[in-house]
């Protein structure tokens, strides 16, 4: 009787454990062992003994609860508290360092290699609204769409640049020829003007203006157009320093291997110092083959200014990017070309250059005017003239109310 009770008791069980029972077991034994223990129990369960059949389900629930898996692999208390020596932190820290290093230079040469794209300047906050904006785009567009490399590049939209400035560079070169021609009739005007504005002589000084700027009209030269070249050279010098100077500080990628021969990184100075020296030289070399306004002679003083400021030119500029002194060679040598081009007479004609005149010194060294004293008798002299015009209008109007009165009393008489 006892055997049929336990019998049906088991039978009970097994049904349990296959229907709803599967759900509380689940967590313990998972899907798989729950299917598998559900089916073997509801088979056998009425052939086992019921104390065997729980200390057999006590056993298998014991060896596959997660805390028997848990404490076989979590570490314990003493594993985890080992103690941490300073060597082993320090080896921690390089070998860190020395991935992260290699992760940095694997990085550099992947964006090195990587080809520039139009916009990536302006990407990286360099082009802008400005003169320096502009020329950036020119030296972006110049490089991806020849494919030079920087150093070529830089030179290449030097050599354009200049190029586009040879019109006015012609214009220039004849002005100062023509001046340079009449300069004994212009220092003796200068003279007689000096004289007249000391002596209070309005008069006088008037008529030597008004030939002053008559010797100007029929010569086509005049002192102010000499400004030319220096307004429009000037800012096309500075945009190309700031240009280069900000390109190689931000830096762009491409700029570190983008040199030639031993300065292949543009981003940094010239180790060896050649760069700066041979700017120098040049330097010198413009100023020893003359003016690029006409290849005039420059008075002995200011060459020994200029001497000086090339030498001084070495410690200033030696900590400068290489990219820098690639614009300044480049802009030398160009510019001592065109002055000996400019020098020959085959040149000279066919531009409509005259021939520099050689003037016999004077016997008595009189003082010759500079640039500022021409450009003050030009302006001087043009001053007087409208003084005369509106004093010779002035005279006009009187003779006319004059008249104008005279027949007024007539008609009254």
């Amino acid at each position: 009787m006892s055997s049929f009770r336990a019998g049906s008791v088991l039978r009970s069980a097994a049904f349990a454990k296959s229907s709803s029972g599967k759900q509380a077991w689940a967590p313990i034994f998972g899907a798989g062992s729950l299917r598998q223990m559900s089916t073997e129990t509801t088979t056998k369960a009425a052939f086992i003994d019921p104390t065997v059949a729980v200390n057999t389900t006590t056993i298998t629930t014991q060896e596959e609860s997660p805390a028997a898996v848990a404490e076989s692999t979590i570490p314990t208390t003493s594993q985890i508290t080992e103690p941490v020596t300073e060597e082993a932190i320090s080896s921690t820290v390089s070998a860190t360092q020395e991935t992260l290093a290699e992760v940095a230079a694997q990085n550099a040469d992947s964006i090195t290699e990587v080809a520039m794209k139009y916009g990536d300047l302006k990407a990286m906050g360099l082009v802008h609204m400005s003169p320096v904006g502009a020329l950036e785009t020119v030296l972006e567009a110049v490089h991806i769409s020849t494919g030079l490399p920087w150093w070529a590049t830089i030179a290449a939209t030097t050599v354009a640049i200049r190029t586009l400035l040879v019109p006015f560079i012609v214009k220039l070169q004849g002005n100062t020829a023509r001046l340079h021609n009449v300069k004994p009739q212009l220092e003796r005007l200068t003279e007689n003007m000096k004289l007249a504005k000391e002596s209070n002589d309005t008069a006088a000084l008037a008529r030597f203006s008004a030939q002053t700027q008559e010797l100007f009209a029929k010569n086509d030269c005049n002192p102010i157009k000499s400004l030319i070249l220096p307004l429009i050279q000037a800012p096309v010098m500075i945009s190309f320093y700031l240009a280069l100077r900000d390109m190689a500080n931000l830096p762009v990628p491409q700029f570190k291997d983008g040199g030639l021969g031993w300065f292949t990184d543009l981003t940094i100075a010239d180790p060896t110092y050649v760069l700066p020296v041979a700017s120098s030289l040049g330097f010198l070399a413009i100023m020893e083959l003359g003016s690029e306004a006409g290849g005039v002679a420059q008075p002995k003083a200011m060459k020994n200014v200029m001497r000086v400021m090339a030498v001084a030119m070495v410690p200033l500029t030696m900590n400068f990017p290489s990219a820098i002194f690639v614009y300044w060679l480049t802009s030398n040598f160009f510019t001592a070309s065109q002055i000996m081009f400019f020098k020959t007479p085959a040149v000279r004609r066919f531009f409509n250059i005259p021939q520099l005149i050689n003037h016999p010194k004077a016997k008595t060294q009189a003082k010759q005017p500079g640039f500022m004293e021409s450009f003050k008798a030009s302006y001087e002299g043009g001053l007087a003239a409208k003084q005369k015009e509106v004093a010779a209008a002035k005279d006009r109007e009187n003779k006319m109310a004059a008249q104008k009165l005279r027949r007024q009393n007539r008609k009254r008489i």
